[in-house]
């Protein structure tokens, strides 16, 4: 059952605008953007020695040393339209190097009230991977509210290291399917604004280079 806290909790991942990357924005992988308080701090590029599988996979990486208060998050956001009412699961394999934190990341926005509302959010706080780690499988596993508008899917990187993550999947799963943490509701008092670069669905989720042209095409972008 949704309950709501205090408005001044929304945001653990509430600075989510883009970094402005220059050309460091040509290395991301398409689809993917870097956003968080410190993004300025971290890089986010498309790597094509490091693979899980297929020929690369995106990481994260901390310029130079960071202090552990410091974070970033890559982010995809997908329309909540054809996944209300869902139980969905984000799953995928996260490799680390010397990472003080890393895990994946969903959060779900929408309306309530009339305004912009986090109604769900699980940054894999209680299972993150720390220091240096081989692919593991991680999964986060949240329903989607018929209130819901967005989803923001992605990795989060805390501190210094380096954060790899491949083979991700987003689908339905049963109801018995256990919850990894508990919904809670945040009603701000802003009207609720669309994010630019929405996709109807999760986009290249094996971060190989198919993709280049799928944010020039406006029916991923409406």
């Amino acid at each position: 059952m949704m309950r709501r806290s205090a408005a001044g909790a929304i945001l653990a991942l509430g600075v989510l605008v883009p970094a402005a990357g220059g050309e460091l924005d040509a290395q991301m992988p398409d689809a993917w953007v870097l956003v968080g308080q410190d993004a300025a701090d971290y890089r986010l590029r498309l790597d094509s020695e490091v693979a899980r599988s297929g020929s690369s996979s995106m990481r994260l990486e901390a310029r130079g040393n960071r202090r552990r208060s410091q974070w970033a998050a890559s982010v995809q956001f997908v329309d909540a339209v054809a996944y209300r009412g869902k139980r969905m699961r984000l799953r995928g394999y996260l490799r680390a190097d010397d990472v003080d934190s890393g895990g994946l990341w969903v959060r779900v926005d929408g309306i309530l009230e009339g305004k912009y509302a986090m109604l769900a959010l699980d940054n894999s706080e209680d299972r993150r991977v720390e220091g240096t780690r081989d692919w593991e499988v991680r999964d986060i596993v949240v329903d989607i509210p018929p209130e819901g508008v967005t989803i923001l899917i992605g990795a989060m990187i805390t501190g210094d290291g380096e954060l790899w993550v491949d083979d991700l999947s987003f689908e339905a799963v049963a109801e018995d399917v256990l919850l990894t943490t508990e919904p809670e509701v945040v009603i701000t008092d802003q009207p609720y604004a669309r994010p630019a670069g929405v996709f109807p669905t999760p986009t290249n989720l094996g971060f190989e280079r198919e993709m280049n042209n799928a944010m020039e095409n406006p029916e991923l972008n409406r």
